[in-house]
Order: structure tokens, then C-alpha cells, then sequence
């Protein structure tokens, strides 16, 4: 009785010794982790990562987020998708990191860089710390005028310290800077300590399946005006940013206004007076889902051009002008919008070439004055297994005559438009031409004012408003570690017209002759 008890009560110390001792030496093989080491990883949205150009590396053993979860498939891709958002004005710092290996993006380790000099030719770069920080593991300098310099060596500690912090393997992605007026996207193939706190790089291009990884992002972020370089092609040109009107629908930001008066030059010497306003209102899309193999499986440039135009031609057309219109480019805008896609910048190069255009086919007089107004749409589509789409629209335009005179026998065309490019990090991967017209075709004369005016015409006359877009796709979307594009990719022409005003009219009798 006495043995049984000690033994009941003996039982449950020995079980309780047992399991600590077993909790106590860990794991009984080297390859079964332990549940202690390492929290639990959380679900964490691409959004939620601090990985930014000014992000800091996480301290060893802290849970890194991660555009993936514990319990993500094999193929890597995030549950939620990563926010696409305008990056903040300004900022050069670039963001450098070794790809996640679990398909993850890119997380941005070394800080407070960014390139002071850039050959994409040669492939060659030269990373710096940038203005009023210090370089990566050094601290920033102190007012100590009692201690001593120290002499001079071949490598400063604080180009060690960059080198160190910057190693081969390394992916840069770098929002505009004075070197990369158009931003870099490269791998790091080699290092050298450079002068100063600076070093010296071989690089390679990368892709935004190397950047990306597995992560999920789709969005349209519009362009501030503030932000775009316009080049005047001709002497009389005006730009302004001001708040939208005319139907252009504005953001916050506004819109861009150029407008320009000058002449259109024409065969042998002649030319018609011409001015032109056109508001602008640029947004650009981007898409990128998931990573597979290397490439996304699906995947999207492109931008949406709102606009307003208004312009006048006024002369006389002595004769044809050719088989083709005559074309006067009057400004040239240039944009680099730098967006955040899972903490990371990606640098969309937009550019614009705005022209004024006539044709004719006989001898007319002309004053025309007209504006359109409208949204225009352009867009590449890509899709694992099938390549890249190209997609276009400028359904919603309308032109309209304003006011109109003609007199002669002639057709007559004018148009505003614009010669469009959209790309990433200084590659262009979309071109288009875009351009909303007036045609009028007379044999007599027509007077009209719209709207609430009634046509004076004698003859035969016919009005049309229409909208012609036309492009390509191009090689570049390679950037996105994609299949190459052989040549160039024609984008579906869109044409669209619709009569305006139409008829005929008696001319007056000739005259006999006394």
C-alpha cells in the first residue's frame, strides 16, 4: 500500500522531468528547426514592407516582411496586392537590394545612395552618398578640430563601408537623378572602391521580374504637371499649369496648357497663320502580377491622355499640298513620373510631341477654328503563353467647327495632335500618334458658326470631325522579363468621323456678257 502510494505520487514528477528536459535540449536531429528560434511569420501585404530608398535593413533575427506568407504556394505570389502610388517629388535616393529568394521583390538594404554617374552604353555606374547623409556603416561626422586627420589611404573607410553595403548580385532600382535623367534599372556585376565616400559599378540591365519578384500590383497614378519639361519647337509658345477646364477632367495637381501662334509653311514659299491651345492632363497605368520562370504572368503599360484643344488655321491655299499634310511640331513634353510598387520606384518615361498639321487639294481660302475634347487611351498588354497586346481608344473624343469660312474649290484637313511615347527607366516600349481633325470639302463658299448659327453657303460643302490613333508596340518591353518583341508590334488603327454639317446650295447665275 505504502509502495503504491509513493508510487502515484512519483509518477507525475518523472513525466513532468521528462517533458521539460526533452523542451529543454532542443531538436533531437541538426535538420528539425526549433518552434522557439523564429516567430511565426504573419501574412503581410506587399503594402506594409518599409523597403523604400530610405528603408532600413531589419536587425538579425527580427521577422522580416515579406511580400509573401508562411503558408504561400510554391509559386511565391503574395495574397494582396502592393499599392501603386506616386513616389515623393524629389527623391533620388535609390533603393538597393538582393532579390528575395523565397520570389519575393527586391528588399532595399542599403540606404541614403544614390548614382552620380551612369553610362548604360558601357554599363558602368558610380554610386554616392547622397547629399547630407552619410554613407552606409559610417557615422555621420562630428566638429572634434583637436583630432588629428587621418592620412590619406587608398580607400576611404567610408567607400569601404559603401562597398561593403553594395555587393555583386545587387539589383538598383534609381529614380531620376542628374546622372539618369530617366531613372536605372541594373544588376550590380562588380565593385570598386571609387573617390570619396563614392563606388565605382559594372552593371548589367535587369528586369522588373528580378525587382518584383512574386508581387502583385495593378494601378493608374496621374501625372503632375509640375513635373514635365516642355521644349518649345517655335518661337511664340506659352505653358502654363493651371486647374482643369474645357472637359478635362483634373486631379489636385491640374492640368498643363501650352498654347502657340505661329505660321505653317507651305509649298513654295507660302504659309497660313495658325494658333493652337491644348490642355493636357496625363495619367499612366502600370500592372504586374506575379512572377513565374522569371517573367510575370500578366502585365501592363500604358497611359491616358485627357485633353483639350482648341486651334485656327487662316490663309490661302494656292494649290495641293501634297500627298502628305504639312506637319509644324510646336512643343515637345517630357515627363519621368516615379511610382512606389511594393516599396520599390519604378520610373515610367512619358514624352509627347505636339504638332499642328494642314493639308489641301486645290485653291481655297480658309479661316477654320475648332476644338475637340476627349480621352486617349494606350495601352500593352502582356499575357503569359500569348505575348503582348496592343490596345488603344479614343472612343469619347468629339471635335467640333467653332467657326468656319471656305471659299474656293478644295478639301481642307486640320489637325492638332500629338506623337506619343510611354516606357520604363529610358526604354521606350509604346509609341502612338494621336490626332483629332477637321476635314471640309467646298466647291463654292461656306460660312458657319457653331453652335446656334445657321450655315451661309453657295455650292456644295461637307463638314467631318474625326479622331485618328495609331502605333506600336517596341522590343523594350523586354524590361519587363518578358519574351522579346521581333521589330515592332503595330498597334489596331482607330479612325473614327462624323459629319458635322452637309449640303448644297444654288451658285449664283454667271453673268452675260454685255
Amino acid at each position: 500500500m505504502f509502495n503504491s502510494s509513493i508510487g502515484r505520487a512519483v509518477r507525475p514528477a518523472l513525466l513532468t522531468l521528462v517533458l521539460t528536459g526533452v523542451a529543454a535540449c532542443g531538436p533531437t536531429s541538426t535538420g528539425t528547426p526549433q518552434a522557439a528560434t523564429e516567430p511565426a511569420a504573419t501574412p503581410v501585404a506587399a503594402t506594409a514592407t518599409d523597403t523604400g530608398p530610405a528603408g532600413v535593413a531589419p536587425t538579425s533575427g527580427a521577422p522580416r516582411a515579406r511580400a509573401t506568407t508562411a503558408a504561400a504556394a510554391p509559386t511565391g505570389r503574395p495574397t494582396a496586392a502592393a499599392t501603386v502610388a506616386a513616389a515623393p517629388a524629389g527623391a533620388q535616393q535609390a533603393a538597393i537590394g538582393t532579390p528575395g529568394k523565397d520570389g519575393g521583390a527586391v528588399t532595399a538594404t542599403a540606404k541614403n545612395l544614390q548614382l552620380t554617374a551612369y553610362d548604360p552604353a558601357g554599363g558602368t555606374a558610380v554610386l554616392s552618398a547622397a547629399p547630407g547623409t552619410a554613407a552606409p556603416g559610417t557615422a555621420a561626422p562630428t566638429a572634434s578640430p583637436s583630432a588629428p586627420s587621418a592620412a590619406p589611404s587608398k580607400a576611404s573607410p567610408s567607400a569601404s563601408a559603401t562597398a561593403a553595403a553594395v555587393q555583386p548580385g545587387a539589383l538598383i532600382a534609381s529614380p531620376p537623378t542628374a546622372a539618369a535623367p530617366q531613372g536605372a534599372l541594373v544588376a550590380v556585376t562588380g565593385v570598386q572602391p571609387g573617390a570619396g565616400d563614392s563606388i565605382k559599378l559594372a552593371t548589367r540591365p535587369a528586369t522588373l521580374a528580378e525587382l518584383l519578384g512574386g508581387t502583385e500590383a495593378d494601378g493608374k497614378v496621374a501625372v503632375d504637371p509640375h513635373g514635365i519639361k516642355v521644349t518649345p519647337l517655335v518661337k511664340d509658345l506659352k505653358a502654363t499649369v493651371g486647374a482643369g477646364s474645357g472637359g478635362v477632367q483634373a486631379d489636385a495637381s491640374g492640368t498643363l496648357e501650352v498654347d502657340v501662334n505661329a505660321p505653317i509653311p507651305l509649298p513654295e514659299g507660302a504659309s497660313v497663320a495658325a494658333t493652337g491651345s491644348l490642355q493636357l492632363h496625363p495619367a499612366v497605368h502600370f500592372a504586374y502580377h506575379g512572377a513565374a520562370a522569371g517573367s510575370p504572368r500578366t502585365a501592363s503599360i500604358g497611359f491616358d491622355l485627357g485633353a483639350n484643344a482648341h486651334w485656327k488655321v487662316t490663309g490661302d491655299l494656292a494649290r495641293s499640298t501634297g500627298a502628305a499634310p504639312v506637319r509644324l511640331p510646336f512643343a515637345k513634353l517630357q515627363a519621368s513620373p516615379v511610382l512606389t510598387v511594393a516599396g520599390l520606384p519604378v520610373v515610367v518615361n512619358l514624352g509627347l510631341t505636339c504638332y499642328l498639321e494642314i493639308s489641301a487639294d486645290g485653291q481655297v481660302h480658309v479661316e477654320a477654328e475648332q476644338e475637340a475634347t476627349g480621352t486617349w487611351s494606350v495601352r500593352a498588354d502582356y499575357t503569359g503563353g500569348k505575348g503582348w497586346a496592343p490596345i488603344s481608344d479614343a472612343a469619347d473624343t468629339k471635335v467640333s467647327p467653332v467657326h468656319l469660312r471656305l471659299n474656293g474649290k478644295a478639301g481642307v484637313r486640320a489637325a492638332l495632335g500629338a506623337e506619343a511615347s510611354v516606357g520604363l527607366y529610358d526604354t521606350v516600349g509604346v509609341e502612338t500618334t494621336v490626332a483629332p481633325y477637321l476635314s471640309a470639302k467646298a466647291e463654292g463658299s461656306l460660312s458657319a458658326d457653331v453652335p446656334g448659327g445657321t450655315p451661309q453657303a453657295q455650292g456644295s460643302w461637307s463638314v467631318v470631325g474625326g479622331i485618328d490613333l495609331n502605333g506600336a508596340l517596341t522590343a523594350h518591353l523586354k524590361i519587363f522579363g518578358t519574351p522579346i518583341i521581333e521589330g515592332k508590334l503595330p498597334l489596331p488603327p482607330f479612325h473614327r468621323e462624323w459629319p458635322l454639317l452637309a449640303g448644297t446650295a444654288a451658285l449664283p447665275s454667271p453673268r452675260p456678257s454685255s
